[in-house]
């Protein structure tokens, strides 16, 4: 620490032995601390790797089990579709085809309605009676059809598709029921078309998404039904893949045209068939797609490069926090000695308030004794120095006043709160006003809000320009002062302005700087602090202080605030 020759105090350089050996402890690499935050980083990857992965199968899982239920519902009212055909039918062959003997008619009305052929079996497999088409094959023989085989074993069947007599495709529909002469079954051969549609369109409308595809196809893995416009019925699927998936109900597999696809199927009760549903893999987990390759590390990877980063950061943190620590000694230092030069300003200033007073007593005290004892003996000259004493020690006096107020502002804390301005300026105007009796003032006063300062200080600033308006208007009848304030550019700017002296503006940066006077002391009288404790108090409150001026004509000082008004 060293002071320098004008008071001020300087904040040197410690020792050099001793602030090295601290330095070097303080920013020493903290290499066991870094050690052990990177073993944790390390094991919390590997956590992080581990939770992410199983996280992934977990959402891929689950999204596999949501699209499987898509096709089980598909299958279930499929069933119920046929279901709700099956009962009604099997009444009526109850009642047209239950008797000893079978009218034929009754087969035909069948064809008519547009089924392509229609016969019934016994429950041996032998057909009883047939409408015209049925397929020459099953009128001679004795075998039942598997479609027949089926029913007999208690529930209706759909068969797979049958080529046609006619061309195309049928499926037969057989419906067991029973007779007093044992169990039949009717069998219904509907073309294919008939069904398709209706399943196509059935398809279509249960599957709202652009991207998936829905497929009903028979035993032998022919297509039934579809919501592809491209796909026929009766197309044999020839994708190993798409049938291996098919077969198991799920799994993916690389479609020929639309990248890889995942499967979906569940069985349609009472047939062979299987309703299957496909969508892009990116579409059934789209979060996890491709996570068993590169996704995966990829997410490892940045997360690793963070982790490395944050150590160096870490390291960085603790090296820069050493240093600081060392900086904080040496600025408590300083701020000790600062605090240590603050006290020896205030003895300062206790000896200069009450020191130098003394004396100023005393000669202005012993002047006046003479003065006023004396008897004749003084001639006027003499009586007038002495006089010039008496002024010269008082304006010594406020010489000091001020300086000690100037001096204090540098010390003494803002208390901001609300304060009026209009209240202030009214007290000051009152003031003033009484001091000046048998002058003609005319104090105009404006829209002054309530604003946040301190307001003792606030109360000086206006004290000082207000009566600085006073006094520089003295030679004015009347004397017209104004206080004000206003908005520019959204910040709130007071003023006063008074018809006074004025000043020329070519000096005005010396306006607010201690002693600097534009003005003769004999005609105006002061000391030259005034217009610089304002600006003190102004840029303490975080304000700004100028002036505008012209000889003659008088003067106006703005300041503004840092809070503004309420």
């Amino acid at each position: 620490m060293s002071e320098r020759i004008d008071g001020s105090v300087a904040v040197g350089s410690p020792p050099a032995g001793g602030r090295g050996r601290r330095g070097a402890r303080a920013v020493r690499r903290p290499r066991w601390a870094v050690t052990v935050a990177a073993l944790l980083v390390a094991v919390l990857l590997a956590v992080f790797a581990y939770v992410l992965s199983s996280s992934q199968a977990t959402s891929r899982h689950e999204a596999q089990q949501r699209f499987g239920s898509q096709a089980t519902i598909a299958a279930a009212l499929t069933d119920a579709i046929f279901s709700a055909i099956e009962a009604p039918e099997e009444k009526s062959a109850v009642v047209s085809y239950g008797g000893a003997t079978i009218a034929a008619r009754g087969l035909a009305a069948e064809v008519r309605s547009g089924v392509s052929y229609a016969f019934i079996d016994s429950s041996t497999g032998r057909v009883l009676a047939n409408s015209p088409g049925a397929p020459a094959e099953l009128l001679g023989g004795s075998g039942a059809s598997a479609a027949v085989s089926h029913a007999l074993a208690g529930h209706p069947w759909l068969s797979d598709l049958l080529p046609s007599p006619h061309g195309g495709y049928v499926i037969e529909q057989a419906i067991p029921f029973s007779t007093p002469f044992g169990r039949r079954v009717a069998v219904l051969g509907y073309p294919a078309q008939t069904l398709t549609g209706f399943l196509g369109t059935y398809m279509v409308g249960a599957l709202p998404g652009k991207t998936e595809h829905g497929f009903i196809i028979d035993g032998s893995g022919r297509v039934v039904a579809t919501s592809l416009a491209d796909v026929h019925v009766g197309q044999r699927i020839a994708d190993v893949a798409f049938l291996r998936a098919l077969a198991s109900n799920r799994g993916g597999y690389n479609a020929k045209t639309g990248g890889s696809r995942y499967l979906v199927a569940a069985p349609i009760a009472g047939s062979d068939w299987r309703v299957a549903i496909t969508e892009p893999t990116s579409s059934v987990y789209p979060s996890v797609v491709g996570s068993g390759s590169w996704v995966l590390w990829a997410v490892f990877a940045a997360f690793a490069l963070a982790a490395v980063v944050g150590l160096y950061l870490y390291w960085r943190t603790l090296t820069g926090a050493a240093v600081m620590v060392d900086q904080a000694r040496v600025v408590e230092e300083g701020n000790a000695a600062l605090r240590a030069a603050n006290a020896e300003l205030d003895a300062f200033s206790y000896s200069v308030s009450h020191d130098l007073r003394a004396p100023l007593r005393a000669i202005d005290g012993f002047s006046h004794i003479v003065l006023r004892e004396d008897e004749g003996e003084l001639s006027d000259s003499q009586r007038r120095y002495l006089g010039l004493v008496r002024d010269n020690a008082k304006t010594m006096g406020d010489l000091i006043d001020d300086l000690l107020a100037f001096s204090r502002l540098a010390n003494q804390p803002l208390e901001r709160r609300q304060a009026s301005t209009l209240d202030l300026v009214t007290e000051v105007e009152r003031e003033l006003s009484a001091g000046h009796d048998g002058r003609a003032i005319e104090f105009t006063n404006g829209d002054l809000p309530i604003v946040e300062a301190d307001p003792s200080l606030l109360r000086q600033v206006f004290v000082n320009l207000i009566s600085n308006a006073v006094k520089y208007s003295q030679h004015r009848e009347p004397a017209r002062v104004t206080v004000d304030s206003e908005r520019r550019d959204g910040e709130l700017v007071f003023l006063v302005r008074d018809n006074g002296a004025g000043f020329d503006m070519r000096y005005s940066e010396k306006l607010f700087q201690v002693f600097q006077r534009l003005h003769r002391a004999e005609d105006y009288p002061g000391t030259g602090v005034g217009l610089a404790i304002v600006h003190r108090i102004i840029t303490r409150h975080g304000g700004r202080v100028w002036a505008d001026g012209e000889v003659g004509t008088g003067a106006t000082f703005y300041f503004t605030l840092t809070k503004g008004a309420s």
